[in-house]
């Protein structure tokens, strides 16, 4: 219930003139509906079949003013009031729908882009925490879910309730007038046998919506995984093993449905059970008192709305409990503490960045009992080029990523010409930094928008210049629009090295003082390495350049080299020092048996 408090007032009080609105044509709906159609059969009904007894109706005695009218004059009247009574209920049903969708469109777009919009905001480590297909899901499904909760559902369950109230004044009213008092009483214990199943099937509809919403994401897992991994799952004959896994989860998703199904169904047979055993009570007590035929059906009547509306406000609550666990997995993210928050009183480097980098006794973990880095204490001055080299999971990725502000420093400060990233906007800061990484990640759309993302102020001679530096151009010719030739999502169309070289481009075109280079080269073959290694020299001259290096012929050109061992820098030099004076830099060097 937090949670959807929560929601409703960020999302729907925004909107609350139009939910209003809603909520008004609701209640029009819910009175014409409960008190219009049984007062309409107790009253009106005589009027159109008076018997020949000339008997005269109960309207003409609470309103003495139709008296003076003509019997043809008064038949009229009586028959209009029945289609004026159902255009007022359909108008006001057919303004309350429309708006609801309306209003449940508008709710749902600013959902979903206020939770892709959070999941920007959120550090790298909360992405690296989620599967991806889960938080699509969250996004895609789970939003609907939580609109249909903050539009329809609340809907329902404010108009539906109100059908009851009306229809359950009318049915005592009608008793009451019929000297019938006594069956209000017998049929409240029907009223309460029918409330019975909305609360046991509300608590297992939960349950078990929270287990399909998780089963929906675990489905959306396993397609992504296997359509970002299709050539290894060729290579290595996987599909079977696929087919299988990809049965299995969507075996738990159709039980888990199966068993929601089972609940969201059972509520409507039972409630109407329940509607026929109190209207044959009725039936039954009204013939043995002596209640006449109009009576019977007015009151009828309004027991028949009073179930009906519990029947359609039990459905609304079914959907609510089906709806807490996409609640529940939004708020996660909507809620989720950025542990990278942005300076109250942001500094700025108030002119050109140098690029000079300073830890001041930076310790970090992903965990707090399992520190990556410790105690790291150096500067690197402005244009120097840098190689960061050590085992697997020594810590120098995590070292360039704290630059950035991927990571927050568990302990010391991190400063960029002198200023503590912490103070800094980190927009400011990455703009002032270039990232190419191992796997060279393009996105859908043309070369020259690829390119250009490093700057989207750049000019085509300045992206063409920055295609022509990393070596973009000896391909072009070979694409069949060129440098406007469209790529398929994560640069499709390209080979390997292609994509490293817009990468590069896109680096060259941003033109920032600091770059950082993360193993860029890894994952090429030894021909590309070198081709590209050429671009990277050329990007990383005049910038204070980081290069995360598996391949130790990719630092060759590095002016001071750092060694990683188990979270600590090992060694600080340059090649001739650290091969003379520190052993693992000279066991990892040899292994490779570079010349």
């Amino acid at each position: 219930m937090k949670n959807l408090i929560y929601f409703w007032k960020r999302f729907l009080l925004p909107h609350l003139s139009l939910f209003v609105l809603v909520l008004c044509t609701g209640m029009i709906a819910a009175a014409a509906s409960g008190a219009g159609v049984p007062f309409m059969v107790k009253y009106v009904f005589p009027v159109v079949f008076r018997g020949e007894a000339g008997d005269t109706p109960e309207l003409l005695s609470l309103i003495p003013a139709l008296q003076s009218l003509s019997a043809d004059s008064l038949l009229l009247l009586a028959c209009a009031s029945m289609p004026a009574i159902f255009l007022v209920r359909g108008v006001a049903m057919w303004g309350n729908a429309v708006m609801v969708n309306i209003l449940g469109i508008r709710i749902l777009e600013t959902l979903r882009m206020q939770v892709f919009c959070r999941v920007q905001e959120l550090p790298i480590a909360f992405m690296e925490s989620r599967r991806k297909g889960d938080i699509m899901s969250r996004i895609l499904a789970d939003t609907g879910s939580v609109q249909g909760i903050l539009t329809t559902v609340s809907n329902d369950l404010i108009k539906q309730p109100i059908t009851a109230a009306c229809a359950i004044g009318a049915f005592i009213y009608l008793l009451v007038s019929s000297g019938q008092g006594v069956l209000f009483l017998v049929n409240l214990v029907f009223i309460g046998i029918a409330a019975c199943p909305i609360y046991e099937f509300g608590k297992r509809i939960s349950q078990k919506a929270q287990r399909a919403q998780q089963g929906l994401g675990e489905l959306n897992t396993a397609v992504q995984q296997n359509l970002e991994n299709q050539r290894e799952v060729r290579a290595y004959a996987m599909e079977e093993r696929e087919i299988q896994e990809f049965r299995k989860v969507s075996w738990r998703l159709r039980t888990n449905i199966v068993k929601l199904v089972k609940y969201q169904k059972a509520l409507v047979p039972v409630m109407e059970i329940v509607t026929a055993l109190a209207l044959s009570f009725l039936l039954v007590r009204g013939r043995m008192c002596g209640l006449t035929l109009t009576d019977f059906m007015a009151i009828a009547a309004a027991l028949f709305f009073t179930f009906d509306s519990m029947k359609r406000a039990g459905t609304a609550w079914n959907r609510f409990n089906e709806a807490q666990g996409a609640l529940k997995r939004l708020a996660e993210v909507m809620l989720e503490p950025n542990t990278i928050p942005e300076s109250e009183n942001p500094k700025t480097f108030g002119g050109p960045v140098k690029g000079e980098i300073r830890f001041r006794k930076v310790s970090f973990g992903y965990d707090p009992e399992k520190l990556v880095l410790r105690d790291v204490d150096l500067t690197i001055p402005p244009g120097q080029i840098v190689g960061l080299v050590g085992p697997s999971g020594s810590g120098k990725t995590t070292f360039a990523s704290l630059i950035p502000r991927f990571y927050e420093a568990t302990k010391g400060a991190v400063e960029v010409d002198g200023i503590d990233v912490r103070e800094l906007r980190t927009h400011e800061l990455r703009e002032n930094l270039s990232l190419v990484g191992q796997q060279a990640l393009l996105f859908a759309g043309t070369i020259r928008e690829n390119i250009r993302l490093g700057r989207m102020a750049a000019s085509d001679e300045e992206i063409m210049a920055a295609a022509d530096s990393a070596a973009v151009t000896k391909f072009l010719s070979s694409q069949p629009q060129g440098i406007d030739t469209e790529l398929g999502q994560g640069g499709a169309g390209l080979s390997g090295g292609q994509r490293q070289r817009v990468a590069i481009a896109r680096a060259f075109v941003k033109d920032a003082p600091i770059l950082i280079l993360d193993e860029a080269t890894a994952s090429l073959d030894a021909e590309s390495e070198r081709e590209i290694q050429e671009e990277l020299d050329k990007l990383a001259q005049g910038r204070t350049t980081l290069i995360v290096a598996h391949r130790f012929s990719t630092i060759r050109n590095a002016q001071r080299i750092l060694v990683f061992d188990y979270g600590r820098i090992v060694g600080d030099g340059t090649h001739e020092e650290l091969y003379a004076s520190c052993p693992l830099y000279k066991e990892l060097y040899d292994r490779q048996g570079i010349d």
